[in-house]
């Protein structure tokens, strides 16, 4: 099936594919954007906390400092604003990489909300496509009797064409909403071990 012959094919789904479309294109954009959020702009080299924090051991702070900067990620912004306070007390340290860490939250939860919208509003504009599609047969049902089987058929075809594109949008979120959320949770987990163990590499040193 072509891409024209596609088209054609879902727009017999009536008007109600028009806002099922563009809340999948909506969906997509945010699943691509997040995508490289979590797995280019914003991911943390495997060996980067254990580089950063070996300099940190080897009493090399300056060093770890600039090593940081190199990488504007989640976790080493944490392990900045740890190292910013690391002869300050123990509490106040820890406060500071937790700010850091919860400032990081909102940016990389930016979004999903939409893909937990769509989950739920897809499947409901489908429904009403499938309402729409019925009635619209039922119409042609008392105006015609069973003279008109096409158009009565075609009423039918309307609304399972928009229940199975508003089913298959909200199959496709949710499989994208979960997986993205594992990754945001793997993040949040990547900040708070490495204020951790930079919390213990204090520790040692004392």
């Amino acid at each position: 099936m072509g891409l024209v012959s596609g088209m054609a094919f879902l727009l017999k789904g009536g008007f109600m594919m028009w806002p099922l479309l563009g809340s999948g294109l909506v969906a997509l954009t945010v699943i691509f954007e997040r995508l490289y959020v979590f797995t280019k702009q914003y991911a943390t080299p495997t060996t980067f906390t254990q580089t950063a924090l070996g300099l940190v051991k080897e009493g090399k702070l300056s060093e770890s400092k600039t090593f940081c900067q190199t990488c504007a990620t989640p976790v080493s912004d944490t392990l900045l604003s740890g190292m910013a306070h690391l002869n300050s007390p123990l509490d106040v340290m820890a406060l500071s990489m937790k700010n850091t860490a919860e400032g990081w939250v909102p940016l990389l939860e930016k979004r999903l909300e939409l893909l937990d919208t769509i989950i739920t509003a897809a499947p409901l504009m489908g429904l009403l496509g499938t309402i729409t599609g019925m009635m619209s047969s039922f119409q042609v049902l008392s105006e015609k009797g069973v003279n008109e089987p096409n158009a009565i058929t075609g009423g039918v075809s309307e609304a399972l064409i928009a229940t199975a594109t508003g089913l298959v949008i909200a199959l496709v979120c949710l499989v994208a909403y979960n997986y993205l959320s594992s990754r945001l949770k793997a993040m949040i987990y990547d900040m708070e071990s490495a204020g951790s163990r930079l919390t213990e590499c204090r520790l040692d040193l004392q």
